[in-house]
């Protein structure tokens, strides 16, 4: 099971974690893990294009994924890099519709 852990505080997504296999097919077949990585992966992709400073922790023995962005984040930055966590989060979720018995998601407020 892939759990995935979503902080936000107010509207506003802060920290996206996962962690865990999915438990699908064998490693390099397991297409569940596949689509979490690619939509994991392109949200640091996207965080570099703002030119943001994040937190990142990717530990693939575990394995496990985190990034948190700044709160106090203000303008065009801000709606930029909340584009992109609330696209990924979108993601995650449509993956977790479609693969219910392999990925679970939490979401907690930060305030």
């Amino acid at each position: 099971m892939i759990n995935i852990v979503v902080i936000k505080s107010g509207n506003d997504i802060l920290t996206i974690e996962a962690s865990g296999h999915s438990g699908y097919a064998e490693s390099g077949h397991d297409i569940v893990c596949a689509v979490v990585s690619a939509l994991t992966g392109n949200i640091l992709n996207g965080l570099k294009l703002v030119d943001v400073d994040f937190k990142s922790n990717i530990d693939e023995n575990i394995p496990h994924f985190s990034v948190t962005v700044p709160n106090d984040l203000k303008g065009t930055k801000r709606e930029l890099v909340q584009i992109i966590m609330k696209s990924a989060y979108m993601g995650l979720k449509d993956a977790r519709d479609s693969f219910k018995k392999y990925i679970k998601i939490k979401e907690k407020q930060n305030d």
